[in-house]
């Protein structure tokens, strides 16, 4: 228990080439980090993530169950917002620096959305969406996935982009992919292995509302809350 601890806490500040041994130590000892966890940061603590297929409402069930259990969000978008600033950057130069290597963009927002996690100052947080992935074997209140048929994802998407359907189930195609690769590379595991997470919802069969209905009933029966 105390190795775990000690390895948490120093995770910030080592260099990202050490990343994936934290990573997989923390993998190892899933339950002892999480209990530690749990004594660490309070019993109030309530972190959710939110990891889902492109195009099965990560972004629209997040906002739903934040609203309802006023739950601070964290999505790639708001990462990078903060990074651009701690980096004192503009988003095209932060652009140009992640294509050109000087910033490692990945291993720069894992580290940011860790630093979040571990902050006693923010008691409830959602991670959802690709950022949700990098954290998915950290400990938290509880671990959702979200799936679609292919169809449902490329319909969702074409509505959201305002694109045509096979551009958008080519979009669904390519960000499978590429989210298999960011898991595979940080955490060495199957990104849709139903083990790795707590509930497992599938979109195309339940409404984004009741989607969130099942994750804030697990939330609050989870954390023992009776009202937040």
């Amino acid at each position: 228990m105390e190795s775990v601890r000690n390895t948490l806490q120093i995770a910030p500040f080592r260099k990202s080439h050490a990343i994936s041994e934290v990573r997989q130590e923390i993998r190892f000892n899933t339950f002892a980090s999480l209990s530690w966890y749990e004594f660490e940061m309070g019993a109030q603590r309530m972190n959710l993530f939110m990891c889902g297929q492109l195009g099965t409402g990560c972004t629209e069930i997040a906002q739903i169950v934040s609203s309802r259990l006023d739950m601070t969000v964290f999505n790639t978008e708001k990462l990078l917002h903060h990074l651009a600033a701690d980096l004192e950057l503009s988003f095209t130069q932060l652009a140009t620096k992640a294509t050109s290597g000087e910033v490692e963009l990945d291993e720069s927002l894992s580290s940011l959305v860790s630093s979040f996690i571990r902050d006693k100052h923010v008691e409830r947080l959602i991670v959802e969406g690709r950022t949700a992935f990098m954290v998915l074997l950290e400990p938290a209140t509880l671990k959702v996935l979200l799936v679609a048929p292919e169809y449902v994802r490329a319909y969702h998407i074409a509505q959201r982009r305002d694109i045509d359907y096979e551009k958008a189930r080519e979009a669904t195609r390519i960000s499978d992919e590429d989210r298999a690769q960011l898991v595979r590379r940080l955490w060495k595991v199957d990104w849709l292995d139903p083990s790795l997470y707590d509930l497992v919802i599938n979109t195309g069969a339940w409404s984004y509302d009741q989607a969130a209905g099942i994750i804030e009933t697990a939330l609050r029966n989870r954390s023992g809350a009776k009202e937040v």
